[in-house]
């Protein structure tokens, strides 16, 4: 409940606060108490007094609609998954409002970096149609389109699609919620990189200041994604904004290294045989006066005295100077007749990185995209100007390190799993992707269905296993061609578990699947839907125990009955009826950290009793739930 956690964290730094209210049915609740909290924060903007504020029609059932509830769960489907019992990554296919809602139960603060490239509201209607929809009436009523008597303000209302408040405000609703939870599932250092067009560009800003903050708003990243020019435009379009936000800013003070690109080693020599390897000479003079870093530099060759330019100074103090000369980083030129220069190691260069600047020309084009999913299906032409490969390895170069988790929630067509499986194969790292997509339909004369794809995430998960496939046989390749002395590169993970939306897998007799909470999920397993499995149990059961949707499962025979071992005994859950006492005893010798068994497995009370005394006797520390 997102609510009552923002609630709770008011209320450990203002314990006074924290009141008690009725409710509806009479029972009491802890609330708070908004005039004891202005108290505490000082002036507060009052509905009546004007403010600087971003809003749309719809914004604030766009923020209820993030902390709404929902009754959902992650169905796996390890027919559809590669390397289903070692994989590390995941394919999520639904609604990616549900599925941020579901992950944030176990990532919330564990995802380092988000990519997401999301619609990019051209014109089209969006596929994600969620509960804030509204009519064009409803648009009109709260845009103030009509007068008094109801009559529309605005005859071209209707017109001009582009140009009316519900072409903008519909995707900024769609948008918010799930900004909000991105944030949430971000890690103390984690960063969200966001790709859009000229369209909603200004609005996707705006928003992402009101979420993120101003203070954590990093740079815009202007990348040129096309190199061809559109003849019949005013002005040709051929950049994408990539707008680039921290979790929190302070984090990244005093640690600007954590955020920079591989030095690309280049104009690096050793004319000396510096013994600490190649090295290039960077300038000694640095812009600014500052009165420390005045004096005369002699160079030992020529006798010539060097001083700051007007308004420079030298880049280091006198001691300092002196303590470089004494290290052998002082050079004056390639003959040495020149001024001061400072030596930089590649070793060190390649350790710090490079500072990113915010124009990129100098990585693949869309056009580069569209090439390489031709190329990896056969020649057919699935999607329209796919993100390239070599744009997302340095965004993740940029915004990742070699253990990080990157998610993407418009997954699209895969490209961020594709460059975190090639990265890895690079640079011998161990990133996993989390891949989110809802399963659009494939037009009936789209070039997909013609080759017979259903819905984008079939196309996506198959992109994901080809690319896999063609990135282990060239590692392979390559390791069969080293030179004595060079190490074989690692196979890189390429596995992938994929797991589909659904409803809940409890019925609930008494009230409609909406009205139960996620949390209320335990006491309803009896009430099993008939098409669901033990395995669908144990994955909604995952996140209540903040296992990772990853974790290890091993499948046991205890007494012949199935019995779920996961992630080393973190979790024992056995979901068949009639479980003897013997099994029971089985899985409480191995001391899991929690055990789960149905109210089905018991046969009457007695058996329930036993069940809870056997874990007090042989293994008091597990956690023991009945579902």
């Amino acid at each position: 409940d997102i609510a009552a956690e923002n609630a709770a964290k008011l209320g450990e730094l203002f314990p006074d606060i924290v009141t008690e209210v009725l409710d509806e049915d009479g029972n009491v609740r802890h609330s708070i108490d908004v005039e004891a909290l202005k108290a505490h924060v000082g002036d507060i903007a009052e509905d009546k007094r004007e403010r600087y504020q971003f809003t749309w029609p719809g914004k604030q059932k766009a923020r209820a609609e993030a902390i709404r509830q929902i009754d959902k769960t992650m169905r796996p489907a390890p027919e559809e998954s590669v390397n289903w019992d070692t994989a590390e990554n995941l394919y999520i296919e639904g609604d990616n409002l549900d599925a941020l809602k579901i992950l944030r139960e176990t990532y919330a603060g564990k995802i380092k970096m988000i990519y997401i490239d999301p619609p990019y509201n051209t014109g089209h209607d969006l596929v994600y149609n969620d509960s804030f929809a509204r009519t064009a009436e409803e648009e009109r009523a709260e845009s103030g389109a009509f007068d008094e008597e109801g009559n529309v303000l605005d005859a071209a209302y209707n017109e001009n699609k582009e140009s009316n408040g519900r072409f903008h405000s519909d995707w900024c609703s769609m948008m918010y919620p799930r900004l909000v939870l991105a944030r949430d599932l971000l890690s103390e250092d984690g960063i969200l990189c966001v790709s859009i067009s000229d369209s909603e560009a200004c609005n996707l800003k705006a928003m992402l200041d009101f979420i993120f903050g101003e203070s954590n708003y990093c740079g815009d990243i202007l990348w040129n994604s096309t190199k061809s020019v559109t003849n019949t435009a005013l002005i040709s379009v051929s950049h994408t904004y990539n707008f680039i936000y921290f979790k929190s800013m302070n984090w990244f003070i005093g640690r600007r290294e954590a955020f920079r690109l591989p030095d690309k080693g280049e104009g690096f020599s050793n004319p000396d045989n510096d013994p600490r390897g190649p090295w290039k000479a960077d300038p000694f003079q640095v812009g600014g006066w500052r009165p420390n870093q005045q004096y005369e530099i002699v160079n030992p060759k020529t006798g010539a005295v060097y001083r700051p330019n007007a308004g420079c100074s030298w880049k280091n103090d006198y001691k300092r100077y002196l303590e470089l000369v004494e290290d052998g980083r002082i050079v004056f030129g390639k003959t040495g007749d020149g001024g001061p220069q400072r030596k930089r190691f590649m070793s060190e260069a390649m350790e710090r990185g490079s500072v990113a600047n915010t124009w990129w020309d100098d990585v693949e084009t869309t056009t580069n995209g569209t090439q390489l999913v031709k190329k990896l299906f056969d020649g057919a032409a699935l999607f329209p100007n796919p993100k390239p490969v070599g744009f997302l390895k340095k965004m993740l170069q940029l915004c990742s390190h070699r253990e990080s988790v990157i998610l993407d929630f418009f997954s699209g067509s895969a490209t961020t799993a594709h460059a975190v499986m090639q990265l890895n194969a690079e640079d011998g790292g161990n990133r996993k992707f989390i891949m989110v997509q809802l399963p659009e339909v494939c037009g009936e004369k789209s070039e997909a269905a013609k080759v017979g794809y259903k819905n984008i995430c079939e196309i996506g998960k198959e992109r994901i296993r080809r690319a896999g496939a063609k990135i282990v046989s060239e590692v392979e390749e390559a390791n069969v061609q080293l030179k004595p002395g060079e190490e074989p590169k690692k196979i890189p993970d390429i596995g992938f578990r994929v797991l589909k939306i659904d409803s809940s897998n409890f019925e609930d007799v008494q009230r409609t699947p909406d009205a139960i909470e996620q949390s209320q999920l335990f006491g309803f397993a009896d009430n099993l839907k008939s098409d669901r499995t033990p395995e669908d149990i144990l994955f909604q059961l995952l996140p209540k125990f903040q296992i990772p949707y990853t974790a290890r499962i091993e499948k046991l025979n205890i007494c012949g009955k199935t019995v779920y071992s996961v992630d080393d005994d973190a979790l024992l859950a056995c979901f068949d009826r009639d479980v003897p006492e013997d099994a029971i005893r089985i899985m409480a010798a191995r001391q899991p950290s929690r055990a789960v068994l149905r109210d089905a497995s018991f046969v009457g009370d007695d058996a329930l009793a036993n069940f809870e005394e056997i874990f007090k006797t042989l293994s008091p520390e597990t956690e023991t739930r009945v579902v």
